[in-house]
């Protein structure tokens, strides 16, 4: 009580300010016995009482929170418009175009008594003009699509297939 009386004292005419240092740095056995409170202080705390429904719930939804907020990395996933994953340089009816192929969902399609009926190829005029065998009469194969977009959109184009897809 007397060091309080005397800080109290000495507070009105000077500023006082108190740091803690620690005093047992160096001291053989203290970074043992430092090294075993932080080990303690780590382990986690058992809870007197069992969480209820709601605490569950709560920290439930924040760790799916958590998980829904990064998005997905999938290369599809990025693309805002249509063929705007496809990460090719051109206008959007030529992505249209090519998204639509990708899909098989093309414009001569359309369902009779629950099946899928193609128009008839204007190019070969044997088959219906599925996506797999626009691909074949043109001679290309679906890595085409992938590695040269551009390539296989000039194709369709000169082939006279873009009104078709």
């Amino acid at each position: 009580m007397n060091i309080l009386n005397k800080l109290k004292s000495l507070s009105v005419s000077h500023r006082i300010h108190l740091q803690w240092i620690p005093s047992h740095v160096n001291i053989q056995g203290n970074e043992i016995a430092d090294e075993l409170a932080k080990a303690c202080a780590d382990d986690a705390s058992v809870p007197s009482a069992p969480l209820t429904y709601l605490e569950l719930f709560s920290r439930a939804k924040s760790r799916n929170k958590t998980i829904w907020l990064i998005p997905p990395v999938h290369h599809w996933y990025q693309g805002s418009r249509p063929g705007g994953c496809l990460s090719i340089d051109c206008n959007r009816r030529d992505q249209t175009t090519f998204t639509r192929f990708l899909s098989g969902h093309i414009r001569s399609l359309t369902f009779s008594d629950n099946s899928k009926c193609f128009e008839i190829c204007p190019k070969c005029i044997a088959e219906q003009a599925t996506p797999d065998h626009i691909l074949a009469c043109l001679g290309l194969s679906k890595q085409d699509l992938v590695s040269n977009p551009l390539l296989t959109l000039d194709f369709f184009r000169v082939h006279r297939l873009v009104d078709l897809i």
